[in-house]
C-alpha cells in the first residue's frame, strides 16, 4: 500500500509541477479541474504523467527528482495539448505516448546540463507534432465545445481564464480550481500569478488587442506562470515578476500577431532573461560584499 501511495503522489506531483508546485494535492486539484472541462483531456493528462514518471523510473533517473514530479509536467502538458488540438485517434495516442517519453529524456538532459528548460520540452515536441500533423493532414482538428460560464467581474474573469488556459482549459471553474491548487501549497505564488494575469491583460488592452481574447486569458496565461515562478517575499521579487510579465506578454502579443503557436514559450523566454539577470545581480552583490570586507 505504501508503494502505491508513493506512486500516486509522484504522478500527482508531476501534474502539480505544471505550475511549479511540488504537491500531490495541487496535482489532484489540477486533474479534477481538467476533467471538469474535459474527461478526455483529464484522461490524457493522467496517462501522460504516468508515462513520463515511468520512463524516468525505467531509465533509473534520480529518485529525488522523480519523487519531486520533475518528469511529469511536460508530459502532462503534451498529453492535454494534443488532445486539445486534435480529435483523438490511434496516431494521436501514439504521439502522446512518444511525446511523453521524449519530454522525460529532454528534462533529464536539462537537469544534467543545469539548463533551465522549464516547459521547453513540451513546447518543442508539441509544436513539431502539431505542424507535422497539419502539414500531412494526419488527424482532424478538434472543435472546442462551448463552455457554460458563470457571470463575474471582468478582472476576475481575466485572471480565472488565465489560470485555466495554462493547461488548455476554458472555464472560470477550472481556473478557480487551478488557483486554489497553487494557493494551498504556496499562497504568495498564487496571488502573484493572479496579479500577473491582470497586468498582462492591461498590457494587451493597451495594445488594443481583441477584448474577447483578453477576457479569455489568451494574453495572460504565460504571465500567470511568470508570477508563480518569480514569486517571493522580498520587494525585488515583485520587480522580477513585473519585468518577466512585461517580457512574456509583449512577446506573446508579437507571436500571436504573426500567427505563431505560442504555447508557453513567452514564459520560458522571460524566465531565461530573469535567470540570467538574477545571476548578474548575484555576481554584482558578491563583488560589493568583497569590497566592503576590504
Amino acid at each position: 500500500m505504501k508503494k502505491i501511495k508513493t506512486i500516486v503522489e509522484t504522478v500527482l506531483k508531476g501534474i502539480g509541477q505544471i505550475m511549479l508546485q511540488e504537491s500531490a494535492w495541487t496535482g489532484l486539484l489540477f486533474l479534477v479541474a481538467i476533467s471538469y472541462d474535459s474527461l478526455l483531456m483529464g484522461f490524457a493528462a493522467l496517462v501522460s504523467a504516468i508515462i513520463g514518471t515511468a520512463t524516468a523510473k525505467i531509465f533509473q533517473f534520480s529518485d529525488e527528482n522523480i519523487k519531486a514530479g520533475l518528469y511529469g509536467f511536460n508530459a502532462t502538458l503534451i498529453g492535454v495539448g494534443l488532445a486539445f488540438f486534435f480529435q483523438t485517434s490511434p496516431l494521436i495516442w501514439f504521439l502522446i505516448v512518444l511525446g511523453s517519453i521524449l519530454s522525460t529524456l529532454l528534462m533529464e538532459f536539462s537537469i544534467r546540463k543545469k539548463i533551465p528548460f522549464f516547459t521547453f520540452p513540451f513546447i518543442v515536441i508539441t509544436v513539431a507534432a502539431v505542424l507535422s500533423i497539419q502539414h500531412f493532414g494526419l488527424a482532424a482538428a478538434r472543435i472546442p465545445e462551448a463552455n457554460v460560464e458563470m457571470d463575474g467581474l471582468e478582472v476576475f474573469e481575466v485572471a480565472a481564464h488565465a489560470y485555466s488556459e495554462v493547461i488548455f482549459q476554458g472555464t472560470i471553474a477550472a481556473g478557480l480550481l487551478f488557483f486554489i491548487g497553487v494557493f494551498l501549497n504556496n499562497p504568495t505564488a498564487a496571488l502573484y500569478g493572479f496579479v500577473a494575469a491582470i497586468i498582462a491583460g492591461a498590457i494587451a488592452h493597451f495594445d488594443r488587442d481583441s477584448v474577447k481574447l483578453i477576457e479569455d486569458g489568451m494574453f495572460s496565461f504565460n504571465a500567470v506562470l511568470c508570477g508563480i515562478a518569480c514569486s517571493g517575499t522580498k520587494p525585488r521579487d515583485g520587480l522580477y515578476v513585473l519585468l518577466s510579465v512585461i517580457i512574456a506578454t509583449c512577446f506573446d502579443i508579437f507571436m500571436m500577431h504573426n500567427g505563431w503557436i505560442t504555447l508557453t514559450f513567452p514564459f520560458v523566454l522571460s524566465m531565461w532573461v530573469i535567470v540570467s539577470l538574477k545571476k548578474l545581480v548575484g555576481h554584482f552583490e558578491n563583488k560589493m560584499a568583497i569590497v566592503e570586507e576590504k
